[in-house]
């Protein structure tokens, strides 16, 4: 998905004097799809520092954190966003961090899910659906 898919150009300037309407096409208009692609990216790159932490905290969970960690770099990267996390970590049992992360995985497709019904073009709103379902199937 291209970054033209989720923002227009032609920006008004608001900078001038009253009654101005020049556009600098250059600047890409904010629209409910680009603050949706951000909202949707911030949560993504919350639940990759989880599952980044759970792997590298709890050695029983390395592998689920390891695949939820690439299923969400790919995500952001669709979106365009950056992939890096700082490093965490998570205490408590195994148990308790997979029940954690697994909580969160379920916001997050319920998030994408939300994403995909508000989204304005419907080409974001499928990558959303889709998204959606990938965090679905690896939980």
């Amino acid at each position: 998905m291209g970054a033209g898919l989720v923002s227009a150009c032609g920006a008004v300037r608001s900078d001038e004097g009253a009654g101005a309407d020049d556009t600098d096409p250059t600047v890409p208009a904010v629209d409910a799809d680009s603050d949706l692609v951000e909202t949707v990216g911030d949560q993504i790159t919350e639940a990759l520092a989880l599952s980044v932490a759970t792997a590298s905290s709890v050695r029983a969970l390395r592998l689920l954190g390891q695949r939820l960690s690439a299923l969400h770099r790919a995500h952001l990267r669709e979106l365009n966003r950056p992939e890096d996390v700082e490093k965490g970590r998570v205490g408590g049992t195994a148990e308790t961090a997979r029940a954690r992360l697994l909580r969160s995985e379920e916001r997050l497709q319920q998030e994408l899910v939300r994403a995909a019904v508000a989204a304005e073009s419907g080409a974001l709103a499928q990558v959303f659906a889709s998204m959606a379902a990938a965090v679905a199937q690896e939980r």
